[in-house]
């Protein structure tokens, strides 16, 4: 058991310092880590037959890890925070106005496709950040899995898209592409906010964690309209 989690975290490494190579080597956001390695694990996962759980177990520690490294990102978002109350009201606003399009676009679009009941459900946390979405996925009877999924192909839409939209949309204040990479992209879009400056990348953390909240009392006030409209 412990030879296997050694090796599951081993591969991890391994696979994420091969696709940052391949990356700096061949820049876009196509060839990033974040979906090269990911694809390479899950390839190599298939051939070798070995379960998800299996592997889940092995690579428990970084998960671990991750609510350490993001805690950091408190560093940056408490220097700015005289510069993101300054603009509150409209922070706030952004957030609960993109938060209720997200759950409403997205349940919308699940049901027009006829994806069923539970992805409808389950796509209503997918514009926040996993560790919450999943567990709000579960509360409110969805499928944390298929969350999860929705969860990182927005996030990974998100991260891609932001370019062109900043380019499009004219958009120059920091705090309106950090709020949008965090609303729009959770993670991803606060590691690539960060990227483009420390006020960018502050309104990002800001959004993803304020951009929570508001989902969660989102999700539980449109519930019952939801179910209305699924049982009709």
């Amino acid at each position: 058991m412990i030879l296997w989690k050694t090796c599951s975290f081993l591969l991890t490494i391994l696979f994420f310092y091969a696709a940052r190579r391949v990356n700096k080597k061949k820049p876009g956001m196509l060839l990033s880590p974040a979906i090269l390695a990911p694809l390479g694990l899950i390839i190599l996962l298939l051939l070798t037959d070995i379960p998800y759980q299996a592997y889940s177990e092995g690579t428990s520690v970084i998960s671990e890890m991750m609510g350490v490294v993001t805690v950091a990102f408190a560093v940056p978002l408490y220097r700015n925070w005289s510069v993101l109350m300054t603009h509150r009201r409209m922070i706030l606003l952004s957030l609960m106005t993109g938060s209720l399009i997200a759950i409403v676009a997205g349940v919308s679009t699940t049901m027009l496709l006829g994806l069923g009941k539970e992805a409808a459900i389950s796509v209503i946390p997918r514009s926040i950040t996993l560790p919450v979405a999943v567990s709000l996925s579960e509360t409110i009877g969805g499928m944390p899995t298929m969350t999860a999924v929705f969860g990182m192909l927005t996030s990974f839409a998100g991260v891609f898209l932001a370019p062109a939209i900043i380019k499009r949309m004219r958009l120059r204040h920091p705090v309106s592409i950090g709020l949008m990479y965090g609303m729009g992209a959770h993670a991803l879009g606060m590691v690539k906010s960060f990227e483009r400056g420390e006020l960018e990348g502050s309104s990002s953390t800001l959004a993803v964690i304020a951009g929570a909240i508001i989902t969660v009392v989102w999700a539980f006030m449109l519930m019952p309209v939801i179910m209305t409209w699924m049982a009709v």
